[in-house]
């Protein structure tokens, strides 16, 4: 399999909400994590590829992202700006259920 990934990916487990062009609010759950985006599930939503939105991850803030690829409910999410290594250490040691220590995949 192609590896295309810039940063390396953290499996994490992580409560997060999304707004969509709409502005209406949806509970998602984050499963991996990089700088440069991260991978979601959305409960009964389908996102096309393209699609604009913004995340909240707990305390982070807001980030503003697009939409990748999709398989179901899952989503690839590219961030619009890639995130503070620090910003990505906090979400993946502290905010996610269990720590995320070591890389899911490593950068290609």
């Amino acid at each position: 399999m192609d590896n295309r990934r810039r940063s390396p990916r953290y499996g994490v487990d992580v409560d997060g909400v999304i707004r969509g062009e709409s502005g209406a609010a949806q509970a998602v759950a984050i499963s991996n994590l990089s700088i440069d985006g991260c991978r979601l599930s959305a409960a009964g939503r389908r996102l096309a590829a393209g699609t604009a939105l913004t995340i909240g991850v707990g305390p982070v803030g807001l980030l503003h992202a697009c939409v990748v690829w999709r398989v179901g409910a899952v989503h690839g999410i590219s961030f619009d700006q890639p995130l503070h290594p620090a910003v990505l250490d906090h979400i993946r040691l502290f905010l996610s259920t269990e720590p995320a220590l070591i890389e899911e995949r490593p950068a290609a």
